[in-house]
């Protein structure tokens, strides 16, 4: 099995595990929760390199973690599409922002290509980050169990 559906199967099997209490958005809302998660990991790096600018800097924040958070939603939509969606041509770019690109494509012209070519990108920086990829999603899926485990879920009234 290959590391993309290697991470597939991860993110599959922790919204199955979840499902009482964490809601799987459709296919589009996914995508525009991994556009948003980008943003954050982008924000984080500029709070990062960028210290002389006046930001907000009222909370930790770690593009490591957003970046796990935007492949989780990439993911989270792509377990929703039909299996033949992961036959993907090889992208070899590895930025934010060729990923931003991608997921945009998706939303804008419907191209169902550019979801799985996401996810490439989303795999290939965390490679070129040193992040790794399956690690990284393990934290992440492991990340959201416990927030949103049933055993953690605010009880209602």
């Amino acid at each position: 099995m290959s590391d993309l559906r290697r991470l597939v199967e991860m993110v599959r099997e922790s919204r199955r595990r979840t499902s009482d209490v964490f809601p799987l958005p459709d296919i589009e809302g996914c995508i525009d929760y991994a556009i948003t998660e980008a943003a954050e990991c982008l924000d984080a790096i500029l709070r990062d390199n960028r210290l002389g600018d006046k930001r907000n800097r009222d909370k930790a924040h770690d593009a490591r973690r957003e970046w796990g958070q935007c492949g989780y939603m990439i993911l989270s939509a792509l377990i929703q599409m039909p299996p033949e969606a992961m036959n993907i041509s090889y992208t070899g770019d590895e930025s934010v922002y060729d990923m931003l690109l991608w997921l945009c494509l998706y939303q804008a012209a419907d191209d169902e290509t550019a979801l799985p070519d996401a996810l490439q990108v989303y795999v290939n920086l965390c490679n070129a980050t040193g992040w790794g990829d399956l690690a990284l999603m393990r934290e992440t899926c492991a990340a959201f169990e416990r927030k949103h485990s049933p055993e953690t879920a605010p009880v209602e009234n």
